[in-house]
């Protein structure tokens, strides 16, 4: 009999350590590293106090976590169209976080749904908008070329205007290249072909040019400097200087000339 006690004892015990666990992992909420808890009732609405990481004490209350430290998200394959009428499947990488100030304003907004949820229907059709009204500004080959990084930036800024005013604070975007069909990407490949042959025959021909160009300003430089040299030779020929030579040439081959009237007679011969 007492056996018996002692086995419905215990096992009141055991039941009372599970229905404490319980309630405790009922009447707590752990909020992750880099997230902060919104704290709501059926009864009393939501709380402005936002809940920082770490175990808190919450009751009954239900509690929703937003990131407030940035958070990568990938889109695959979204379907946008060129000013052209290309149509291109791109996959874009953004990085985001909620506001730590509007934290209260985004659940009023959206409501009792995980940001997973928010990232794949409002945030999504977000930059679904802004990625279609920026590439229908530009060409197909200014997308996939020398305009794909302003391509880039330019939905960057439409994408953080649309989503702030929200309490999302995008710090962050890129897109990969945009997948098009078959025939579009071989028309591509033969435009930038031909443009890389056009490049390589527009240096050739300015190497070319650069040559000659060195070429005859070397000829000028040969030329001036030898007509400097002439012009220094003439300049330093004088009456003078004639006669000296004149003088040691006589000396040197042993004869002597004299003037005599209009003659000149050389004296040294017999």
């Amino acid at each position: 009999m007492e056996n018996k006690k002692n086995i419905k004892y215990l096992a009141g015990l055991v039941i009372l350590l599970v229905g404490l666990i319980i309630g405790g992992f009922r009447f707590f909420e752990k909020i992750d590293n880099g997230y902060v808890g919104v704290r709501y009732s059926m009864n009393g609405g939501v709380k402005d106090n936002v809940l920082g990481q770490g175990v808190k004490f919450v009751g009954l209350d239900k509690v929703t976590q937003y990131p407030i430290r940035l958070q990568t998200v990938k889109v695959k394959k979204l379907n946008l169209a060129t000013q052209d009428g290309k149509a291109t499947h791109v996959s874009i990488t953004y990085a985001y976080k909620v506001d730590p100030t509007k934290v209260s304003s985004v659940f009023k907004e959206f409501g009792n749904i995980k940001i997973e949820d928010i990232e794949e229907s409002w945030l999504k059709a977000q930059l679904l908008k802004s990625g279609r009204k920026v590439m229908s500004e530009y060409n197909l080959l200014d997308v996939t070329g020398k305009k794909s990084t302003e391509v880039q930036n330019k939905i960057l800024e439409d994408y953080q205007a649309a989503v702030k005013k929200k309490g999302f604070l995008v710090e962050d975007l890129s897109f990969g290249v945009p997948d098009v069909d078959a025939e579009t990407k071989k028309s591509i490949d033969a435009i930038i072909k031909a443009g890389q042959d056009n490049e390589r025959a527009k240096l050739e021909a300015e190497t070319t040019l650069t040559k000659a160009k060195a070429d005859a300003e070397a000829e000028v430089t040969r030329a001036t400097a030898e007509a400097e040299a002439n012009n220094i030779l003439n300049n330093s020929i004088t009456d003078n200087l004639i006669k000296m030579k004149e003088a040691d040439a006589h000396m040197k081959h042993g004869f002597v000339t004299v003037q005599t009237g209009n003659a000149i007679v050389d004296t040294t011969k017999k």
